[in-house]
């Protein structure tokens, strides 16, 4: 069964938004030449912004990532701990250090239910 990181952060002050949101894209860039090798366990990385009820940022931004399993989770989770080998060229293109207000930062987990009654109108149609 799949198992999900929920990550939120808001960013430090006075960022630069464009050097920020250019680090968003490079890090993908970076996940999708790097998958096979660095991320194997990853199903998924996906990144919103959280809004009000009309679509007014909060200023709070969230990554989910899908991972394999929960077992698939901690073996990533393992290999990374200490940034080293192949994971310390992989943290020169993560923008937690350099963007994040680290005192923001809040991490959650989700497990799915009832997948198969799940419904995906785009796909459905």
């Amino acid at each position: 069964m799949h198992f999900l990181e929920y990550e939120t952060w808001r960013l430090k002050e006075n960022v630069d938004e464009a050097a920020y949101r250019q680090s968003i894209r490079n890090w993908f860039d970076y996940l999708k030449k790097n998958k096979e090798n660095l991320f194997p366990e990853w199903v998924s990385a996906k990144y919103y912004q959280k809004t009000d009820r009309e679509a007014n940022p909060t200023g709070v931004f969230v990554m989910i990532f899908e991972y394999d399993s929960l077992e698939g989770h901690h073996a990533y989770k393992e290999r990374r701990k200490n940034w080293d080998g192949p994971y310390a060229e992989y943290k020169k293109y993560d923008p937690y250090q350099e963007f994040f207000d680290l005192d923001t930062v809040t991490t959650e987990y989700l497990q799915p239910l009832e997948t198969d009654v799940w419904t995906n109108f785009e796909k459905d149609l």
